[in-house]
């Protein structure tokens, strides 16, 4: 089953430049994805109250060919990516106009049991079967390996979590963890560099008034970033490229 929508861009959406870039992808991306499970009945909306179990989001990976105007709609789809976990889903994303692709991706989700306080199978859900599509998203494979420590890193800056960062299960949201990991960088950066590629590892919950401290490292192929809670977990793992 492919999910389908034609969406306006909205200048709210946009680049410090003014136009539609990887940030905003991201978060048409997170729309699209949250409405297909919706439409089966298992989003986050219902899944705590029904099941005592939410959606969790693990891993992002997001693609731009193209920044995108406002002068026409964007085509978006998201789908079911067949893989061979019993226990992950994958969803597939793009984003065209006029045939010509503008953006893909690809997100890793899995189901967490809040009362039990561990990993559970989509089974136990009811999740419907039969969903997944002969059809992969135009982007690379999840890495495998990310930064791990702090050490040789440098240091940008603290984000405090704060009410406006939280979602329904009370924890921050997986949309202002890519506002986190760009925001090590300033405008200037981004007046020289566009963001092509940017792929985060959601590690550890992160909680209202929490502290987290986000370090970069630039590679010979892309940036790599991390962010540290105050015990020193890793909270998230992240990785950029830019041309």
């Amino acid at each position: 089953m492919i999910f389908e929508k034609d969406y306006l861009p909205m200048f709210r959406e946009s680049e410090a430049n003014g136009l539609i870039g990887i940030k905003g992808y991201l978060y048409y991306f997170q729309d699209m994805t949250t409405h297909y499970l919706h439409n089966l009945g298992k989003g986050n909306d219902t899944l705590p109250e029904e099941y005592g179990i939410c959606c969790m989001y693990t891993k992002y990976r997001v693609h731009l060919e193209k920044q995108a105007d406002y002068t026409k709609p964007l085509h978006m789809e998201t789908w079911l990516e067949k893989n061979n976990s019993h226990a992950l889903l994958y969803q597939g994303f793009s984003i065209t106009r006029d045939g010509t692709l503008y953006a893909s991706g690809r997100v890793e989700s899995c189901f967490f049991d809040m009362t039990k306080g561990r990993l559970t199978r989509p089974e136990a859900v009811d999740f419907p079967k039969n969903k997944e599509e002969e059809r992969l998203a135009d982007v690379e494979p999840f890495l495998k390996k990310m930064m791990r420590s702090a050490d040789d890193m440098e240091y940008r800056y603290t984000h405090t979590v704060h009410y406006t960062d939280l979602d329904k299960m009370g924890h921050m949201t997986n949309l202002k963890y890519v506002d986190l990991l760009l925001n090590a960088f300033d405008s200037q950066f981004y007046k020289a560099h566009m963001a092509t590629d940017l792929e985060i590892h959601y590690v550890n919950q992160c909680f209202e008034s929490e502290a987290i401290r986000v370090y970069v490292q630039t590679g010979e192929a892309c940036i790599w970033l991390l962010g540290l809670k105050e015990n020193g977990s890793i909270a998230v793992q992240g990785m950029l490229k830019t041309v």
